[in-house]
């Protein structure tokens, strides 16, 4: 093979390389600035929407620790925590209630749910039992008072004698096994409040707008209805499992409502729903999940937690309020 047979191709094959060198050369003097650009979503100066930043985009969590503070200065108050009517709660969500009060020097105590267990009614009657208490706190119960018991209960606020209800809306409950059945659980204590010009509404709240919840649309913000001790140093909470009280008498008091934008689950009506209602010595608040240790600590829910404690400690109940003996437990005798 002549030579100028074996450099002519290997001449062309240089001048491709050569023409590709340049063009890459060419390219970056023409595309580049001298610098490297900088990383993905780093110091990109007019970036659009600013909330896509990668600053913006991460989400920040509440703080899930504090405490809730009480004036132990007072006299050393005794609460009774019903447990008899099927509430739906477990101890460990009243734990921080609980300390708090135990702190500031007041003593809690629990209704037995078996024989044998300190605290509560046990074989006590139902009023003897209130008249050791300065105070009750009934958290979302499903299982109705007897005639007496809302008597002597009407009768222990009458005397002195605080109360605070928490309860939640309607909520299905499913069974468990093979043949699991659909209940629906509802707030037993209507007819307690209802003698206090109080009661729970039918439907659950929820809210969609832009800064009118939690991030989620069942959990929903309140606010307080005027000034009041039992919402001193509030501006908002959050609710998660909120329902909302509907006023029957003149002399019930509003003490927080939703914000606007909420609205009903069921029929999506709009309104700024009262929450939190107060007729003298009972207070009732449509809510129980502000208490839990993933909530207690979110917007303003300690501070509205520990304004619910002083009230409970803040009564003057008569010692012997109220009379008579009342049932044992719920058995339905006249006090």
């Amino acid at each position: 093979m002549k030579a100028s047979e074996v450099l002519k191709p290997l001449g062309v094959f240089v001048v491709v390389i050569a023409v590709i060198l340049a063009g890459t050369a060419l390219l970056g003097v023409l595309g580049g600035s001298g610098s490297a650009g900088p990383a993905d979503g780093e110091e990109i100066e007019g970036q659009s929407p600013g909330q896509f930043a990668p600053e913006n985009v991460l989400a920040t969590s509440a703080p899930e620790d504090g405490e809730i503070s009480l004036d132990s200065g007072g006299e050393s108050k005794r609460v009774l925590v019903d447990s008899d009517h099927s509430n739906r709660y477990s101890q460990s969500d009243l734990a921080p209630l609980v300390e708090a009060l135990a702190r500031a020097g007041h003593e809690v105590d629990f209704t037995p749910s078996a024989a044998g267990d300190d605290g509560g009614f046990g074989e006590s009657s139902y009023n003897a039992t209130l008249r050791q208490y300065d105070a009750v706190l009934i958290v979302q119960p499903t299982a109705a008072f007897s005639d007496a018991e809302i008597a002597g209960l009407t009768a222990y606020a009458d005397g002195g004698g605080r109360i605070g209800v928490l309860a939640e809306p309607p909520q299905l409950s499913v069974g468990s096994g093979l043949n699991a059945q659909i209940t629906q659980v509802r707030f037993g204590a209507q007819d307690l409040v209802g003698e206090f010009g109080l009661r729970m509404g039918t439907e659950g709240l929820y809210n969609i707008e832009d800064g009118g919840n939690d991030n989620n649309y069942e959990s929903i913000i309140a606010s307080p209805d005027g000034s009041s001790a039992l919402t001193e140093g509030v501006s908002n909470v959050t609710f998660d499992s909120a329902g909302y009280v509907v006023s029957t008498g003149d002399d019930a008091q509003v003490r927080m409502r939703a914000i606007s934008g909420t609205r009903t689950l069921e029929r999506r009506q709009a309104g700024q729903y009262p929450v939190a209602a107060q007729n003298d010595n009972l207070v009732l608040v449509a809510d129980t999940s502000f208490l839990k240790s993933s909530e207690l600590y979110d917007m303003d829910n300690e501070q509205f937690a520990g304004n619910l404690l002083e009230f409970l400690v803040s009564g003057d109940k008569d010692d012997d309020v109220p009379q008579g003996s009342g049932p044992s437990g719920g058995s339905g005798q006249s006090p």
